[in-house]
């Protein structure tokens, strides 16, 4: 303790704002120069115990601590409350943060609310992060004028024109994560600024909602470099060219060939997994792709893409789970190769570029071996083939089977 108290105050600051305010504020019994230090802190984060916890436990704590702040700018607000938290509360809460120039909010709900309306006003908010909202009755006047990160998770956004108004006023947002649990016919993100994308739908493969056989995301993000959009939704089109795109992933449950990989010719990194057949409509270029991921379900667009990646180095083939880790929700691919057939003449990057081609979770069928072969014959500056098999398939080294 003696050591402790050697400390500046500013240190003795940053290290309460690193644990629970709870716990912050029971420092307060340590010494008499402990006894206000607490509420210099400018960061509130308080944990309801359970879902269920009583519905006065976290309002008598936030006012008091609301109440009793010194501090002039409360720089985050991080709540995470249960089902029976009055929203009339949640929405003074935020008032007051965000008068005192709210920087950082993280609401965490148990039951579905509303978006109070005081936060739409935010001028000072930098980072937003909400769980279980819905976005309804957004003001025709939103300003966030400072805000450069949104993470949307559980939200409900059925009404496409709502989400739209969000948006409008997000003039400097760099990265917006959307995990969706309820949408409409068309998901639009119209962001100039926007360097981040990601849009995970929730819904499980086996829900079906009347409607959901054409339900798509239309883009409008000229700065975006990296992309992420997964699940049910069927098409996914942008309205303007992206050409500082760096990494996409996309996995759809149905595709439209001219709307998607039109919106992605800028990509240098590229992750596939869509399901449906292709059509043999004209493609633009992939003159910066240099690595192509596809899903062990995706072999149909194997030749078409080749086709059009003059650069490609890189190529892999692996089960969508795997394809990019951190996204837990993914639904298993359980989609195999069929008959693949190879094309007439060598493409481009077979001949010139491509340097590496990896198959995880091989699995030995007609339409893979067909696959690896025409590769291994065909690729003349192919430096690494690695093939590692699933665990129900074992390879025959002797012979050259695969």
């Amino acid at each position: 303790m003696d050591r402790l108290n050697l400390l500046p105050d500013d240190l003795i600051l940053k290290i309460l704002s690193m644990v629970p305010t709870q716990v912050a504020v029971t420092t307060s019994v340590l010494s008499k120069r402990w006894c206000s230090l607490w509420k210099h802190v400018p960061e509130l984060s308080y944990s309801d115990p359970s879902c269920e916890s009583e519905f006065w436990r976290a309002s008598r704590f936030v006012e008091k601590f609301l109440l009793l702040h010194e501090a002039p700018v409360l720089d985050t607000l991080t709540l995470s409350l249960g089902r029976n938290c009055l929203p009339s509360d949640i929405s003074t809460w935020i008032s007051i943060a965000v008068s005192r120039g709210l920087r950082k909010l993280q609401l965490y709900m148990c039951r579905p609310c509303s978006t109070p309306r005081s936060l739409y006003t935010c001028q000072t908010l930098v980072t937003l992060r909400l769980q279980n909202v819905i976005i309804v009755d957004v003001p025709l006047t939103v300003c966030f004028r400072s805000l450069k990160c949104m993470y949307l998770e559980h939200v409900d956004i059925s009404n496409d024109e709502f989400f739209g108004r969000l948006l409008s006023g997000c003039t400097v947002l760099e990265r917006l994560s959307v995990k969706l649990c309820s949408y409409g016919k068309t998901f639009t993100v119209d962001v100039p600024s926007l360097k981040s994308l990601l849009v995970l739908d929730l819904k499980p493969a086996s829900v079906q909602v009347p409607g959901d056989d054409d339900v798509g995301v239309v883009i409008k993000a000229p700065s975006l470099r990296s992309l992420v959009i997964s699940n049910q939704f069927t098409w996914v089109c942008s309205l303007v060219d992206m050409p500082k795109l760096v990494k996409a992933f996309i996995k759809l449950a149905n595709g439209d060939s001219k709307k998607l990989l039109g919106c992605l010719t800028s990509a240098k990194h590229l992750c596939l997994c869509v399901k449906s057949p292709m059509d043999s409509c004209p493609i633009r270029d992939f003159n910066q792709l240099v690595s192509l991921k596809l899903c062990t379900c995706s072999s149909h667009w194997l030749w078409l893409i080749l086709r059009h990646t003059p650069k490609l180095r890189v190529l892999r083939f692996q089960p969508q789970v795997t394809l990019l880790r951190n996204l837990h929700t993914l639904e298993r691919c359980h989609s195999s190769h069929g008959d693949v057939q190879t094309p007439s003449s060598v493409p481009e990057c077979l001949t010139s570029s491509l340097k590496t081609v990896e198959w995880i979770d091989y699995r030995g069928t007609e339409g893979e071996k067909k696959v690896v072969k025409y590769l291994f014959e065909n690729s003349q500056q192919l430096n690494k083939m690695a093939i590692r098999a699933s665990p129900m398939v074992t390879l025959k080294i002797k012979g050259t089977h695969l």
